[in-house]
Formats: C-alpha cells, sequence, structure tokens
C-alpha cells in the first residue's frame, strides 16, 4: 500500500501586511489523500475513516478551540507577547 496526503488551506494575507481585512485565520482547509492499494475499497474506505477520526489536526479544525501563546526570552517567560506594552 502507498499513501499520501495533500493538505491545503485559504486565507486572507491582507491582515498579515496589515492591509485591512479579514483575520488571517484559515478560511478553509483540505485533506485528501490518495490510495494505491490492492485491498477492497471497503477496507480502504474503513481504515481512511478511522484515519480522519484520529488525526488530531483534521478534529480541531473542526472545531474552535481555545488557544495560547506564550514566550519565553532567555529562559524567562514574558507572557503573551500580544499582549505586552512596547517600552
Amino acid at each position: 500500500m502507498n499513501a499520501e496526503a495533500d493538505v491545503r488551506a485559504q486565507f486572507s494575507l491582507a491582515d498579515k501586511y496589515d492591509l485591512g481585512g479579514p483575520p488571517g485565520a484559515f478560511q478553509e482547509v483540505s485533506f485528501v489523500l490518495r490510495v494505491d492499494s490492492p485491498a477492497p475499497i471497503e477496507m480502504v474506505a474503513q481504515l481512511c475513516a478511522h484515519a480522519e477520526r484520529a488525526c488530531h489536526a483534521s478534529q480541531t479544525f473542526k472545531v474552535a478551540v481555545p488557544t495560547s501563546f506564550e514566550v519565553s526570552l532567555n529562559g524567562e517567560s514574558i507572557g503573551d507577547p500580544t499582549r505586552v506594552e512596547p517600552s
């Protein structure tokens, strides 16, 4: 059996480059799996369905989840740099 995964995402670059527009979050994510196998279609479909259910990335993209962002500088936490006031 040979399998190849192609994962693609669509997003706007506007926010990333301070051009206004929608936030830089993914607007769509697609997973395409190409399988070459002599196994029957039912067996391959069952294996792929199980793999998709067990995939943390795929499951996370399906629901909004809390996120955190923390930075350590020289061994000391500076917390979330998006909330640090510039000096």
